[in-house]
């Protein structure tokens, strides 16, 4: 790996527990700042599901010192933008406004009134998403799928809510939420910028050393156990496609077997740039479907993803598909990968990972992520050595852990 992309990454702890991050990246003259919070899927009311995502819509729609219309133009004065999430917030713009922009993210974070006019305009831009979502049979599917796989644990509540869920939610309770959980323990803000990081670091102190707060309490989330046995489940619609999920519980993105899973993922069904098993069989030689994938790393987080298979198809291909599915499962568990897959995939992954650290936003999540799965900043330089070292039988052992081709949830939706 060449050194322009050995990347300069500082770090400072504060004494309340706020990690902050600065990535040194010279070639540009703009900047980005993120602040990820230790904020819990678990932290919302079991009936307030979109609570947490609410409080994200709403985080720019107006704070102690600025109304919505006065914060975005602030924002705009600057040449920046700025958006809020469920644990934080990312702004980002020129270099030269670095500062203002850094006030006006601190601001949008900590000092949210969450104004009631503006908490309902949101609210009903939501249910009208949802609504949506109801009349869209991938959606649907998606949202059954992610129910019956985590059950009542809170990874299977949707995150935007409910349309129940949402009515019940007042700016009050908006209110408490973000007294409750955003604290500084735990948390991360990283930035990434032309500036030395020592000195960023310095900025970052200025901006967010008031951050105060005792630790948060969160209620540990009790562990997803994999299904007894398949489970089948279709819900008819007046479509003329049924979308089919299949799957099964994950693992957290710290599993050991993480980067052998990323190998298998692209074999069996998510490469771009070359043909999947899935893909191929599927698509090209059985004409099933245009869009089929299948993968279990892509949603691996703090939490345990899911492996998920998902085709379009016509409803009667549905059995016909899932078959498919079920071959290629079984294959990939009782055979290794051809040493030609599996250097495609190598090839494809140690030359393309770095595209995604471009831009200052990438490096500071890069940053954030690198620390909260304790993958070292210099994951960088190790992840092409890491990847090439990986051999076929590792990738069909790590299938064989992993992919329970006769414990699958199967959930469909459209045409009967």
């Amino acid at each position: 790996m060449s050194d322009s992309l050995r990347l300069s990454i500082a770090e400072r702890e504060l004494p309340s527990g706020l990690t902050l991050l600065a990535v040194h990246n010279p070639r540009v003259r703009t900047f980005a700042c993120a602040v990820s919070l230790d904020i819990r899927p678990g932290d919302e009311p079991e009936d307030r599901s979109g609570l947490a995502h609410l409080v994200g819509e709403c985080l720019d729609e107006g704070t102690s010192h600025h109304d919505a219309l006065g914060l975005a133009a602030a924002v705009e004065r600057i040449g920046a933008s700025m958006e809020g999430n469920a644990r934080g917030g990312v702004v980002m713009g020129p270099a030269a406004s670095q500062k203002e922009a850094l006030d006006l993210l601190r601001e949008m974070v900590l000092e949210p009134e969450f104004p009631g006019r503006e908490v309902r305009r949101v609210q009903a831009e939501i249910v009208t998403e949802i609504r949506a979502e109801e009349d869209d049979p991938r959606s649907v599917a998606a949202r059954r799928f992610r129910r019956e796989i985590y059950g009542d644990h809170p990874l299977g509540r949707p995150p935007h809510g409910t349309l129940r869920s949402l009515g019940k939610l007042k700016p009050k309770d908006l209110r408490a939420f973000h007294d409750a959980w955003f604290r500084p323990a735990g948390g991360f803000v990283a930035a990434a910028g032309p500036m030395e990081p020592e000195r960023l670091l310095d900025q970052l102190t200025k901006v967010f050393g008031r951050f105060r707060g005792k630790p948060a309490k969160h209620v540990p989330m009790a562990d997803v156990d994999l299904a007894a046995t398949s489970r089948d489940a279709h819900l008819p619609m007046s479509r003329e496609q049924v979308h089919v999920f299949l799957g099964h519980i994950g693992i957290r993105r710290t599993h050991p077997d993480f980067y052998v899973l990323s190998l298998m993922d692209h074999v069996l069904g998510t490469g771009p740039g070359f043909t999947s098993r899935v893909s191929k069989k599927l698509r090209d030689e059985q004409g099933l479907c245009y869009a089929v994938s299948a993968g279990i790393t892509a949603s691996a987080g703090e939490e345990p993803g899911t492996f998920t298979a998902y085709i379009g198809t016509s409803p009667e291909h549905r059995q016909k598909a899932i078959d498919g599915f079920l071959t290629e499962i079984r294959r990939i568990r009782s055979e290794p990968p051809s040493p030609q897959e599996l250097q495609d995939v190598k090839d494809y992954l140690t030359g393309s990972f770095v595209f995604g650290l471009e831009r200052n936003t990438n490096l500071a999540a890069y940053a954030i992520r690198a620390r909260r799965f304790g993958l070292g900043f210099d994951f960088l330089q190790r992840y092409p050595d890491v990847v090439r070292a990986i051999t076929p039988e590792q990738v069909r052992e790590a299938a064989e852990r992993h992919l329970h081709p006769d414990r699958l949830v199967v959930v469909s939706a459209g045409a009967s």
